[in-house]
């Protein structure tokens, strides 16, 4: 009878060690998708308040998409091996874990050495934007580039970099009024009218708290390969020592 109860007490430790594995390998799969999410995001929607600054990469969003596109593959190919509890399989795929591990360690150290990057380069990629924005305008092959500072000053509703006196009289772009319709000219310098705050601190503050933000997440999923790594070495070193025969 004692026997009995002891190998049932060894396979519900088995069953529920093999139950958690898949739990954190499902988590580490959704954490995959959610590193691809945010690098999309960056390459797409936040990218233009990234690219003003002299201290931009273009390298960061692929960087996470190919992160969050491994991660996603291997938790998926991992399914196989902790249901048929491959012992070797389990073991390869603890030390790939400990590797995601560190990578999702690195990354996030990685991108707030990025973050402090793209702030220094600020102010003096607004004044270039600034000084270059008749030219820009001018030239067909340039023309995106004016579109850039005009990006920021409408959807942050700001003007210039410390405020609006860093723009020549003549040359106040629309962008830096309330009312940046076709017909409007923002040229008087009408108070009431134009956004009289700077660009800089707000972009500062923008970027800081976003990428601070995907530091702060790629540090906490690190935490999913931990334990997983956990779990399947002790899956692999539970069949082994019960004798479990991987299914076919």
């Amino acid at each position: 009878m004692g026997t009995l109860d002891q190998e049932t007490d060894i396979m519900l430790s088995f069953n529920f060690i093999r139950g958690m594995l898949l739990l954190f390998n499902l988590l580490l799969w959704f954490a995959g998708l959610l590193i691809i999410l945010t690098g999309i995001w960056l390459q797409t929607d936040f990218q233009n308040y990234l690219k003003i600054s002299g201290g931009y990469s273009n390298y960061v969003p692929y960087l996470l998409l190919i992160v969050g596109g491994i991660l996603v593959f291997a938790a998926s190919l991992a399914c196989s091996c902790i249901v048929k509890v491959d012992p070797t399989m389990l073991v390869i795929y603890g030390g790939f874990l400990i590797a995601a591990m560190f990578t999702l360690i690195l990354m996030s150290i990685y991108i707030y050495t990025y973050k402090d990057s793209v702030i220094t380069g600020l102010p003096a990629g607004i004044e270039r934007e600034v000084k270059n924005y008749n030219a820009y305008k001018s030239d067909p092959f340039l023309a995106n580039n004016a579109t850039l500072i005009d990006y920021i000053q409408n959807n942050l509703e700001c003007c210039g970099g410390k405020n609006h006196l860093d723009w020549p009289k003549d040359s106040l772009p629309n962008s830096c009024c309330w009312d940046s319709g076709e017909n409007k000219n923002c040229s008087d310098f009408q108070f009431g009218q134009l956004h009289e705050v700077g660009c800089l601190p707000k972009l500062i503050r923008l970027i800081n708290t976003n990428l601070t933000s995907i530091g702060v997440m790629l540090s906490v999923l690190a935490l999913f390969p931990l334990f997983a790594m956990v779990f399947s070495y002790s899956l692999a070193s539970a069949s082994r020592r019960i004798g479990y025969q991987p299914i076919g």
